[in-house]
């Protein structure tokens, strides 16, 4: 009998840790937050090397037992930095950055040495107790392997995407010795084209913003600055404050002195910016506007360096395609505009592009990179989590007490949820393997008819408890995307913004944000059967081929991953029915 060859993947920084399991064609990631129901799993990474949660999934996968096996396990950190950023302990830089507001500059040349140093990465071997035990035979052995950080967040944009050949972007808070990396992929290979220095982070100057206005950067509430920038307004003084300390040069950035300055960005700095902003919003200010205008103009040069920097780029004449990762990839707003706005004709945003993707990146660079293992057409699926598990579902129902129905089969599923959402009710909606990466996509999501105008308030507030400002996204069938959004392009992850069409608004007033855009979710066939068909039941009731889709949690909670978890929150939130494997619950 043959030998098997399991490869185990990482993401071990201390927010969002994520694993990867992969073998031959099986391919599992999913991140930790899910399986604890802590968001982002802060500071617990060391959770993940816990054999028990591995042995799970793959058991629920049919992968286990594991026996004759050789296991390579892959960190997406290197060298020494891979054990110290297992942990956040309180000499961390960044948050004493943000916490204080100190130097950008001075952060990794005097702070984060330490990260660096020669620590072994020890914690990615299973323990002693584990390998004596049945647990892990004596014939399974194990290799760890570490990969470079930025490398990774490069392998999960690339192996991810259509592309045989491509630019990569790859920007993030810090790596190892890089904050930014540009890269030509092509013949299988990754040729480094530019690496900016450590001390300029776009993705921390975003994390500094995002307190400034009011928000925990360490929560990942980098969505709230961008969501609330749709309700700032254009202003010089703001504006000019970045534009001058911003500046893009060819394929880099540097931060600059302004005239009269020590430094770009220092306490002299974030004095002169509270200023003008009249007063940096405490955290918990129940006045969330005060920070839109510092939000609106930040985010507004972060998108203009963003598609000047892929301009330059694709004026290079290397390739018509960019695939994108690392932190700053999840700004929907920027993504949105790098198309419109360069050379470049199609953009590749992996489902997960943060540093839980990484788990999956180091997976995908050993089996396509390392090993040369041929990779499929298109892009890669983002259902690659846990399913729910229908005995212990049908074990939760069986108590009685809980109103609902089974429906026999997909179409007729479609048909009563599509008639529930055509009639105006909330629907949670749990199938399928779970969606990697923070965006749900069709198959841990709630949803409802996009026609209502007051859906933002209700969802808003009735279902997620969360700031009534915060957009709503519309998943729509992808042949009819450019009916609804103008230079329509295919976002099959909601990576992107697009610009509503003037005339359709009205339409669909639940999903268009204040400032006339949405974030679609492109829907196809052939990616999700069966919610598509159900965007396609709706769209026969209503004429509307859209469905309002959000994830399937409540604020400061990770989405579902149990049937334990999508009950609780559908007892404890204004949902009114739960569409979850073959059944319809109702209150």
């Amino acid at each position: 009998m043959s030998r098997r060859r399991i490869v185990l993947g990482h993401a071990n920084t201390w927010h969002d840790p994520a694993i990867a399991v992969s073998e031959g064609e099986f391919l599992f990631a999913e991140g930790l937050e899910r399986h604890t129901q802590c968001k982002r799993a802060l500071d617990m990474p060391r959770l993940w090397y816990s054999w028990r949660p591995l042995r799970a999934w793959m058991s629920r996968m049919g992968q286990w037992p594991i026996d004759n096996a050789e296991i390579v396990s892959l960190s997406s950190w290197s060298g020494g930095a891979t054990t110290r950023l297992m942990e956040r302990p309180a000499a961390n830089p960044v948050p004493a950055l943000l916490a204080s507001s100190l130097l950008l500059e001075p952060l990794y040349n005097n702070q984060l040495r330490w990260t660096l140093q020669g620590y072994p990465p020890r914690v990615f071997s299973p323990p002693a107790a584990t390998r004596a035990g049945a647990v892990l035979p004596a014939d399974v052995s194990w290799e760890n392997k570490p990969v470079l950080h930025q490398l990774a967040h490069a392998a999960n944009a690339v192996y991810t995407s259509p592309f045989e050949e491509c630019i990569v972007f790859v920007f993030d808070g810090y790596s190892e010795g890089t904050a930014l990396s540009v890269f030509r992929f092509a013949d299988n290979r990754f040729e480094l084209l530019h690496q900016e220095k450590p001390q300029v982070s776009l993705g921390l100057l975003y994390a500094l913003v995002t307190q400034f206005c009011g928000f925990n950067p360490y929560e990942g509430e980098e969505w709230k600055a961008m969501g609330l920038a749709a309700f700032g307004e254009p202003r010089d003084d703001l504006y000019d404050f970045f534009k001058a300390r911003i500046v893009v040069e060819g394929l880099g950035v540097s931060f600059r002195a302004p005239p009269g300055a020590d430094r770009a960005f220092d306490v002299a700095a974030w004095s002169a910016l509270e200023k003008l902003v009249g007063g940096f919003r405490a955290p918990g200010d129940d006045d969330i506007f005060k920070a839109a205008d510092l939000a609106h103009n930040f985010q507004r040069c972060f998108v203009e360096t963003i598609v000047e920097l892929a301009d330059n780029a694709s004026s290079l004449g290397l390739s018509k395609n960019l695939a994108y990762a690392g932190g700053c990839a999840l700004n929907s707003a920027a993504n949105g505009r790098i198309v419109p706005g360069t050379g470049f004709d199609s953009l590749h945003v992996p489902s997960a592009p943060g540093d839980d993707g990484n788990a999956l990146g180091v997976v995908l660079f050993e089996k396509h990179f390392v090993r040369n293992e041929p990779r499929p057409a298109g892009i890669t699926s983002p259902y690659l989590g846990s399913v729910i598990d229908e005995e212990q579902l049908e074990r939760i129902l069986s108590f009685g007490g809980i109103d609902y129905r089974e429906v026999g089969d997909d179409a007729s599923l479609c048909e009563a949820v599509a008639d529930l959402l055509a009639d105006g009710k909330i629907v949670a909606w749990v199938h399928g393997m779970a969606e990697f990466g923070p965006r749900a996509l069709g198959n841990r999501s709630i949803l409802a008819d996009p026609r209502s105008a007051g859906l933002k308030n209700l969802i808003n507030g009735r279902v997620k408890f969360r700031e009534l400002y915060r957009p709503l996204a519309p998943a729509i069938l992808d042949e009819k995307g450019a009916d609804y959004f103008e230079d329509y392009q295919t976002s099959p992850y909601m990576e992107r913004t697009l610009t509503f069409r003037t005339e359709v608004r009205d339409r669909v007033p639940g999903v268009v944000h204040q400032d006339g855009t949405g974030r679609p979710q492109s829907v196809r066939e052939e990616w999700n059967p069966l919610f598509y068909r159900l965007i396609q039941a709706f769209y026969e009731k209503t004429d509307v081929p859209i469905l309002m889709n959000t994830s399937l949690n409540v604020m400061g909670k990770p989405i579902v991953h149990s049937a334990q978890d999508a009950i609780a929150v559908f007892f404890t939130t204004g949902l009114d029915h739960l569409a979850i494997g073959r059944y319809i619950l109702s209150k």
